[in-house]
């Protein structure tokens, strides 16, 4: 992928997977331009291996660590949803808080994991944020008739977002060249410090992982993603 989005919204499940996701393509993004909101959906509460830390504690210092690597980013907004971390659940009050957004920001791409994985397996919330993040986009977000307070009550319209980019990938289709921002990706994920286990190595991982990926795209350094082009409202009847 060469051409860059004007905006970019990402529905990411926990502090720090934003950026361990696609933090590249956001710096290379934001230095071109465009405008990204995160909404992150979960306090992160649980992410911890101290049995001396407390979940309150613990949300209040992921929080503040998030924002401060998605200022290293250039990321404009970072809207926290604060479910409890390993609570997430497909709800009526998630779909509408990430429709809310999507109706808010108006973005050309939402980002999101990708829920579909099945030679491995992961985190639960992940798995949620990336199904609730797809029907927003094909299901909600750009149909007068779902949450209609949201129109009514609020001055928002629907919106129709074109396409949807899922890191994480199995089956990953569109590379982006991260070379100019491998190392702020880097950066970014060092901010989030409670997570970090031997920081000094943080910078050759990221490397090593973005090297790998960009030899398959003949990139020297390159983040992967399932594009799917959105096409809402598209009735499955109409192919006959």
């Amino acid at each position: 992928m060469e051409n860059v989005p004007r905006s970019a919204l990402l529905v990411t499940p926990h502090q720090d997977d934003a950026e361990g996701g696609c933090g590249g393509t956001i710096g290379a993004w934001t230095k071109r331009g465009t405008e990204v909101v995160y909404v992150l959906c979960t306090n992160g509460d649980k992410g911890s291996s101290d049995p001396n830390m407390t979940s309150p504690r613990l949300a209040e210092m992921r929080e503040r660590e998030q924002q401060n690597a998605a200022n290293v980013l250039g990321v404009k907004e970072v809207v926290f949803l604060r479910h409890p971390d390993g609570g997430l659940e497909d709800t009526l009050e998630l779909r509408a808080q990430v429709v809310r957004e999507i109706r808010r920001h108006k973005p050309e791409i939402v980002m999101c994991t990708d829920p579909f994985r099945s030679t491995s397996h992961t985190h639960r919330d992940h798995r949620v944020s990336g199904m609730v993040a797809l029907d927003a986009v094909f299901t909600y977000a750009w149909s007068y008739l779902h949450f209609p307070k949201q129109i009514q009550n609020e001055g928002l319209e629907p919106h129709r977002v074109k396409e949807i980019y899922l890191w994480g990938s199995e089956a990953p289709d569109t590379y982006v060249d991260i070379s100019e921002s491998v190392d702020a990706k880097a950066q970014s994920l060092s901010q989030h410090v409670s997570q970090m286990r031997e920081p000094q190595k943080l910078q050759e991982r990221i490397r090593s992982r973005a090297k790998s990926v960009g030899e398959r795209a003949g990139l020297p350094y390159a983040e992967a993603f399932r594009r799917i082009h959105s096409n809402p409202g598209f009735l499955h009847w109409a192919e006959f």
